[in-house]
Parts: C-alpha cells; sequence; structure tokens
C-alpha cells in the first residue's frame, strides 16, 4: 500500500482555500445549497420538533452560518453517494456537535498552557523515556 504524502506547502495551501472559501461564501447562498429557506424557523411545539431543529435552537446565528458551511460543502463533496436519509443524518450530527465546538473555542488557552497529561513511552524492556 502506497503512503500518503502531504507536505507542510499543500497542507498549507489548502487551508487558506478552505478559509478564503469560507470568509468569501454568502450566508445566503449556503442555506440556499443547504435547502434552507430563511422563512424556516423553529415548529411551534416543542414536542413535535425534531433533533435537528432541537439543535439549532441552541446555536447563534454565527454557529448556524457555520454549520450550513459545513453541511453545503458536505453535500458538495459527497451528496451523489449519500441518500436523503444520510444526509439528514449527517445535517443533525453537525448541529448537535457545532454547540460543543463553540465551547471549546471559547474556552482561552495560551501558547504557555501546559497539557492536562504528559505522554510516556515505554518501550518494551520496561524503561520509561517521557517525550
Amino acid at each position: 500500500m502506497g503512503r500518503f504524502l502531504l507536505t507542510r506547502r499543500d497542507f498549507s495551501l489548502g487551508a487558506a482555500a478552505a478559509a478564503t472559501a469560507v470568509l468569501i461564501t454568502p450566508v445566503d447562498a449556503i442555506s440556499a445549497t443547504a435547502g434552507l429557506s430563511q422563512a424556516e424557523g423553529p415548529k411551534s411545539s416543542p414536542d413535535n420538533e425534531n433533533p435537528l431543529q432541537k439543535a439549532l435552537a441552541k446555536l447563534s446565528p454565527e454557529a448556524q452560518a457555520e454549520l450550513e458551511m459545513k453541511y453545503a460543502e458536505l453535500v458538495r463533496k459527497y451528496g451523489s453517494r449519500l441518500t436523503d436519509e444520510q444526509k439528514a443524518d449527517a445535517h443533525r450530527i453537525l448541529a448537535e456537535t457545532q454547540d460543543s465546538l463553540e465551547k471549546m473555542r471559547a474556552f482561552a488557552l495560551q501558547n504557555a498552557d501546559q497539557p492536562a497529561s504528559v505522554f510516556n513511552v515505554q518501550r518494551q524492556g520496561g524503561s520509561r523515556h517521557a517525550r
């Protein structure tokens, strides 16, 4: 089996292209691509809400826009391979994990902060070397 090699230059080029695409894509175009209209909102009865609507209700407008961009990209890349049920499930999963992502982003870390745990390597002979 061949080895996949990704150079730092290729990675940074791809990351820059993805960031640029996110910044220049209008939110209205993403919502239209995802099949959502601006008129759609949460349903009136909380008992009748589906899991996607419950997850979307927890998100800020910025988080919802990011979620729709991710979903639009997923549909663009893999839409022909997925069934409607799989697309709906992926949309729900993205919405449910977006809230956790926002919480992690809100946690402030500095470059000097140490990790909570240290990785220790144990060799066959039993000697330990910290890395």
